[in-house]
């Protein structure tokens, strides 16, 4: 899957809207922040530098090891005076914060729960780790977007084993879910994202091949598939 995601264009179309998304938010007063299985940092770095310039303290969660030991290192170097930590544990192993943060980002994290585990961390985060006034930011590619499904989650649905658990995460589905344990919703968006199919590695032919339709996508001279992604934020009153 690595051939995979180094061809989806998220920082591409996303990062130009930072900008926007501070003005509204006023997130520069943003001054601690932890992030969930954020992997080795790409779009959290941005978010923070971008978003959050005056962010002090940052707390990152993430099990995987060699992601954590390179999120450390580009901590060092690209937030050398933020005060940081990188605990190597999941969401359901980390013990909390000691004060309640300004706001908590989860991107690309929640496909990796089930239903009553994301209920549980939207309530954990609303009880105990953001004060009045902070915000979540949740980004996702949703299974299926608000119109068209995108050809990239039908692809992830042919690719799933019958025994396989693998959650159904759709932009309205979270909406209602993080409402419901009490949040605001502040801002949304939705990006039209890509994937790009053009010169395609033995890897990602091995993908389009476990489909007929897809296979005849790559055959169709096709450069890039749809694979939107979608931003939610939401605040603690």
């Amino acid at each position: 899957m690595d051939s995979w995601r180094s061809r989806i264009d998220d920082l591409a179309v996303i990062v130009p809207s930072l900008g926007d998304i501070r003005t509204k938010l006023r997130s520069e007063n943003v001054e601690s922040c932890v992030a969930f299985g954020c992997g080795e940092g790409s779009m959290e770095l941005q978010y923070l530098e971008r978003c959050m310039p005056n962010v002090s303290q940052f707390t990152a969660v993430e099990p995987d090891p060699e992601s954590a030991s390179v999120l450390k290192m580009k901590l060092a170097e690209r937030l050398p005076n933020v005060r940081s930590v990188v605990f190597q544990e999941t969401i359901q192993q980390w013990e909390g914060v000691d004060q309640p943060v300004d706001a908590v980002l989860l991107f690309h994290v929640l496909y990796f729960l089930n239903q009553q585990e994301r209920m549980a961390l939207y309530k954990r985060l609303f009880d105990t780790v953001l004060h009045s006034g902070s915000y979540v930011f949740i980004l996702i590619h949703p299974h299926h977007t608000s119109g068209e499904q995108s050809a990239c989650c039908r692809l992830v649905n042919l690719l799933k084993s019958p025994t396989q658990t693998c959650e159904v995460i759709t932009d309205r589905g979270v909406l209602d879910a993080v409402l419901s344990v009490g949040f605001e919703l502040s801002y949304e968006r939705m990006y039209q994202c890509h994937v790009n199919v053009e010169d395609p590695d033995d890897a990602l032919q091995s993908l389009f091949l476990c489909s007929h339709e897809f296979s005849l996508e790559l055959s169709a001279d096709s450069k890039q598939i749809r694979h939107d992604a979608w931003l939610g934020v939401f605040r603690k009153p």
